[in-house]
């Protein structure tokens, strides 16, 4: 959950980071020392165009996807990870030193953040095509700070998925 926070404010400070960058790479804020311009406006129109579609296809099919193979994920994970007699063996040994560790801790991190995953990427389909359809760049901004936010998270996911399967086939080849 922590981390989950952590990635909320890594992804807010991309956006504003990406704000900046536009601020001084489109509107030569340097020379005029603002902090806002009129082709920022151009950005929503530039959104509604090319962006907002693709985003909003995108993240529908990745929330269904996710969806349905969550359970087959943490399923497949628990029979051949955590159910490993060499998973409880080495489990049994960090127990000594951390006792507030327990068994299925790394599979229940795994399954939080897929749920979390899901939930963030239908979202943000959903976002795309509410709060993406007002023709302002705030609300355009918006809406792709909610597809940067899910995609954080599933990048989280497909790491814990890798440390999963690594810790799989390292008991596979034992």
């Amino acid at each position: 959950m922590k981390k989950a926070f952590c990635l909320f404010f890594v992804s807010i400070i991309l956006v504003v980071i990406g704000y900046f960058i536009s601020i001084y790479a489109f509107c030569n804020a340097i020379q005029c020392e603002k902090l806002y311009c009129d082709e920022i406006l151009k950005f929503s129109e530039y959104y509604a165009i090319n962006i907002r579609g693709h985003l909003f296809a995108g993240y529908l099919a990745l929330g269904g996807f996710l969806l349905s193979l969550k359970a087959f994920i943490v399923v497949t994970m628990k029979d051949n990870v955590y159910d490993n007699q060499k998973y409880k063996d080495n489990w049994l040994k960090q127990k000594k030193f951390r006792p507030e560790l327990k068994l299925y801790t790394p599979l229940k991190e795994l399954s939080d953040f897929l749920y979390f995953a899901i939930f963030a990427s239908i979202l943000s389909a959903v976002f795309q095509m509410s709060i993406g359809l007002i023709d302002h760049w705030v609300a355009s901004v918006f809406s792709i700070w909610s597809a940067i936010y899910a995609a954080l998270l599933l990048i989280n996911c497909l790491m814990l998925i890798k440390k999963n399967l690594d810790s799989w086939f390292s008991y596979l080849e034992d």
